[in-house]
């Protein structure tokens, strides 16, 4: 499109509470790393779950709680090889299946909390028992909506759809039109549009019902747009064909994208030169032989979070001791670097994480600036 694109590799590389993963600011990954996640855990064991495990003999407990709402094997095997890892000694992992004990959850947290936790780390599904606990352990959720003083880990797709618009706003592309397949919560449109406004983006609307009389309103402005956001795993295959074909969308007005996209929709010829922010491919491959090696399967971005949730732990033991694990050191400023990059989590418990941003290009993504390493 013959637009010059900002690099962001130039944000500083300082202060994080580095865990020896980060070497320094991003390259290319390539697309084999990008499919090698998606692969899944094709090959995760079947093997009964086994209701208590340990991963480590440190003097800093972490306790892991796994149920059926969660590829509980996954997140398991990403923690155990991060004490591995990075553990130096420090930690002592204990995973608690609860598909295996039928115990009760709540129960089995506050004895866990009460008996000298560090950090707690669960599923969504256990968010209140965790976040309401009645020790002082810090809470780390595997999911992407915090709860109470629990910060969640995961990226969301409005958290990803502001990295990538900002990114377009950086370039020139500033006047975006938000189109979405779903419904958006209250919460996640005001995110939205804050999140935009932060990143220098003016969002001209959001579209939701593109046959309404209301979305036909919005998108008499089409026209206006440098860049249109489309939001939705459908939203690539069902919105994208049918704004180029409605007219008023300049041919170079690029789709802006994230990891909620299918690959399989990533070959639809509207989306060439699409921009997409996805997770640091690069930070990923770091793990991924070692994970391949001691679990004979891919890894997983579930695995991948399981490892950053006690990679958290051992940054904040390396840099402030046996005692500085807590709550209030889970918002660092200066954040973390991990399997899934940099990150860190906001005073609302939300993670912030630096996306790297690929352009799709005859159906494949291609680096276009890798992530940076630092906030």
């Amino acid at each position: 499109m013959g637009l010059s694109f900002p690099t962001r590799r130039g944000v500083v590389c300082l202060g994080l509470m580095l865990f020896g993963l980060v070497a320094g600011c991003q390259s290319s990954a390539g697309p084999d790393a990008l499919e090698s996640v998606n692969a899944g855990a094709t090959g995760a064991a079947d093997a009964p779950p086994v209701a208590t495990q340990s991963f480590g003999s440190g003097p800093v407990r972490v306790d892991l709680f796994l149920d059926a709402s969660i590829d509980a094997n996954d997140y398991r095997d990403g923690a155990a090889l991060a004490v591995k890892d990075l553990g130096a000694g420090q930690l002592t992992l204990t995973a608690h299946d609860l598909r295996a004990q039928g115990a009760d959850a709540a129960g089995k947290i506050k004895q866990s909390a009460e008996s000298g936790a560090k950090l707690l780390i669960g599923p969504p599904s256990l968010a209140r028992a965790i976040a309401n606990g009645p020790s002082k352990a810090a809470a780390i959720l595997l999911g992407a909506e915090p709860a109470n003083s629990a910060v969640a880990i995961q990226s969301d797709e409005i958290g990803a759809a502001i990295e990538v618009a900002s990114y377009a706003a950086g370039a020139g592309l500033a006047r975006i039109m938000a189109v979405s397949t779903r419904a958006l919560t209250a919460s996640e449109a005001q995110r939205l549009k804050a999140g935009l406004k932060q990143g220098g983006a003016q969002l001209l609307d959001i579209v939701t019902d593109p046959t309404s009389a209301d979305g036909e309103t919005k998108l008499a402005h089409l026209g206006q747009a440098q860049a249109v956001l489309l939001i939705g795993a459908d939203a690539p295959k069902v919105a994208a064909p049918a704004l180029r074909q409605r007219g008023g969308l300049g041919a170079n007005v690029p789709f802006l994208g994230t990891f909620a996209w299918p690959a399989s929709a990533y070959g639809e010829q509207a989306l060439d030169g699409s921009l997409l922010a996805l997770v640091d491919q690069k930070a990923l491959k770091r793990i991924s032989t070692r994970f391949q090696a001691a679990y004979a399967r891919p890894l997983s971005l579930e695995a991948a979070y399981g490892f950053d949730a006690v990679a958290v732990a051992a940054g904040i033991v390396r840099a402030k001791g046996q005692d500085g694990l807590d709550a209030a050191a889970l918002r660092t400023p200066s954040g973390f670097a991990g399997a899934t990059g940099v990150f860190r989590f906001k005073a609302d418990g939300r993670v912030e994480r630096r996306l790297a941003i690929y352009r799709l290009s005859g159906g494949k993504p291609v680096l276009q600036d890798g992530a940076p390493s630092g906030f």
